[in-house]
């Protein structure tokens, strides 16, 4: 046995022992073939392949993925929803930089130069979403599943140290990404590592579903964006003049009032649209994580709640409390469905 086919049985080795029973030696030839002269290593590329591979396996297993288990498909489908809504939020990124830079560009003297890091330095995080979002609709996971491990283990380590250092330089940067779009991202990842992915969601939703779902996205992206409360409010783009600071409070009163409802009514249309199958219930349940804390949130800028809306340890907790209480629901719900299956004394 070579030293490069030993290497590769003991990577081969993380695979559940039913997979390398079936599979091993078929894979140890495709691997071993397309070796080169000499090789005794595996390259990093194959190495991080295999190992992914096998984690994917594993967890699809442990979800029960082979036992007819709902929880892959919720997984896909929440995926896809997270990742539309990550790339919802990079359009509003945009969106919103002519505004931010006119802000900018008006309200300091020594031009705009020293405060791109501050308003902008989120920027590669959103491309980097876009492009994941781009990989993984056209069937290149393995690169979309690497490119959002790295992303999403980045921004955690951004996000504690935002939010346990407030007072470091650009700490603001980390702490941004530790609000919603970190649930988000999360669940992106893990469709994209432990379900047959985003881009099976979409299909398991359906086109017609789809399309409410990207545009309940894109009336989010607008309720959220400058340029469409500058236009409603002063009738042009460019920086809000607080001369009349009373009707720009009002204003901005109604303006949140309508957020909060738009986020509440979308999340009910969102559960509506998916309780119909079990996998779509479990998916309504997956995304509660991220839209309790985001309902929170607009629910207490309409409060008038000054500080930090949510800390990280405050976010997690709220995505605990979507999950687990939507969950319930749906076990609640199941319940007479179980108790009619076939095979209980007294039911047809």
């Amino acid at each position: 046995m070579s030293a490069l086919e030993l290497r590769y049985r003991r990577l081969l080795a993380w695979y559940p022992t039913g997979h390398r029973a079936e599979h091993e030696e078929e894979m140890l030839d495709v691997l071993l073939s397309a070796a080169r002269p000499g090789q005794t290593r595996p390259s990093p590329a194959d190495a991080a392949d295999l190992l992914l591979g096998a984690v994917r396996i594993r967890l699809r297993r442990a979800a029960g993925d082979a036992t007819g288990s709902p929880w892959p498909g919720a997984l896909a489908v929440a995926g896809f929803v997270s990742l539309l809504m990550l790339v919802a939020e990079g359009l509003r990124f945009a969106l919103n930089v002519p505004e931010t830079v006119m802000m900018i560009d008006g309200r300091t003297d020594g031009g705009i130069g020293p405060m791109l890091p501050l308003y902008f330095g989120t920027a590669p995080y959103w491309v980097a979403w876009a492009g994941i979002a781009v990989l993984a609709w056209c069937g290149a996971r393995r690169y979309a599943t690497a490119a959002a491990c790295t992303v999403t283990a980045a921004q955690v380590v951004l996000a504690v140290w935002g939010t346990n250092f407030p007072e470091a330089p650009y700490a603001y940067l980390g702490s941004s990404v530790a609000g919603i779009p970190l649930p988000l991202a999360l669940l992106a990842t893990a469709s994209l590592v432990a379900s047959p992915g985003p881009r099976h969601g979409a299909r398991l939703l359906g086109r017609a579903r789809v399309a409410g779902f990207a545009a309940m996205a894109g009336v989010l992206t607008a309720l959220s964006s400058q340029p469409l409360f500058s236009l409603l409010f002063q009738g042009h783009l460019g920086d809000v003049s607080a001369h009349d600071i009373d009707r720009l409070y009002a204003f901005s009163e109604k303006w949140n009032y309508a957020q909060f409802v738009a986020v509440l009514v979308i999340a009910v249309l969102v559960c509506g649209a998916l309780a119909k199958s079990r996998q779509g219930r479990r998916a309504s349940a997956l995304l509660a994580g991220a839209g309790l804390p985001l309902l929170i949130r607009v629910g207490l800028v309409h409060m008038g709640a000054e500080g930090d809306l949510l800390d990280l340890s405050q976010l997690l907790l709220g995505c605990l409390a979507g999950f687990a209480a939507t969950m319930l629901c749906v076990r609640l719900a199941e319940l007479p469905l179980k108790n009619r299956a076939p095979g209980r004394p007294g039911k047809a």
